[in-house]
């Protein structure tokens, strides 16, 4: 018997005489249901699930076949590509390349070529992409930064100093990490670190697309204590 019909034959006779069976389960269905993550490996408590979810909801992300998502697992460039082409809808800014260790057939091709026009992402000297390369956290904030247009307010060195890590930051990333500060970049655990160097985790990307969307007007914000 299902679960609704078992709880209504059980109180109906000692509570509910005077109400109908079907409307104690009209009552029961308007009942909030716990809110419940779409993957198996990412549980309601998880720190970056409102994240994920939010961005599972506009169909940003759909996960693995197995029904995970893995938030742990370093995120590569070409995820990187797939999720920045799902969420954003940008101008390019320059015409497509074909790179020679991606070939038409690849998985993700096609959100690579548009990652590029749209300047979120460029490729290495020889006309490589590395699409299997994991993304350094600070590349992230670059390549976000630079997809969205986005420019420094004030100094860098004064904005990227309230980073307790600040020295980690290549030099290569100043601008993007001082144009990312207090929209984009989400330090999990601890806020005051923003460890540039290490691979990003496919959460922590979701947490700042996220971000994106909400620093461009397209989503509404998410209560986190770990947006910096």
């Amino acid at each position: 018997m299902p679960i609704q019909a078992k709880f209504l034959s059980r109180f109906i006779p000692f509570v509910f005489r005077s109400l109908t069976v079907a409307t104690l389960a009209s009552l029961v269905a308007q009942i909030p249901a716990q809110a419940q993550t779409t993957f198996s490996d990412v549980p309601s408590d998880y720190w970056a699930a409102q994240f994920i979810q939010a961005l599972v909801d506009r169909g940003v992300i759909r996960g693995f076949a197995d029904g995970s998502f893995r938030p742990n697992d370093p995120i590569t460039r070409a995820q990187f590509a797939v999720l920045v082409d799902q969420a954003f809808d940008q101008s390019t800014v320059r015409s497509a390349v074909r790179f020679r260790d991606v070939p038409s057939s690849y998985w993700a091709a096609s959100a690579i070529q548009t990652a590029y026009a749209e300047g979120f992402l460029s490729g290495y000297p020889g006309n490589v992409f590395n699409p299997a390369q994991p993304m350094p956290r600070a590349q992230v904030l670059v390549a976000l930064a630079s997809g969205l247009q986005f420019k420094p307010s004030g100094t860098n060195a004064s904005v990227t100093g309230a980073f307790r890590d600040y020295n980690s930051i290549p030099f290569y990333a100043d601008d993007g990490v001082a144009a990312t500060f207090r929209n984009l970049t989400v330090n999990y655990p601890n806020i005051d670190f923003l460890e540039p160097n290490r691979a990003a985790t496919r959460a922590e990307v979701a947490a700042s697309i996220y971000q994106g969307l909400v620093a461009t007007g397209r989503a509404p914000a998410i209560e986190s204590p770990y947006i910096y």
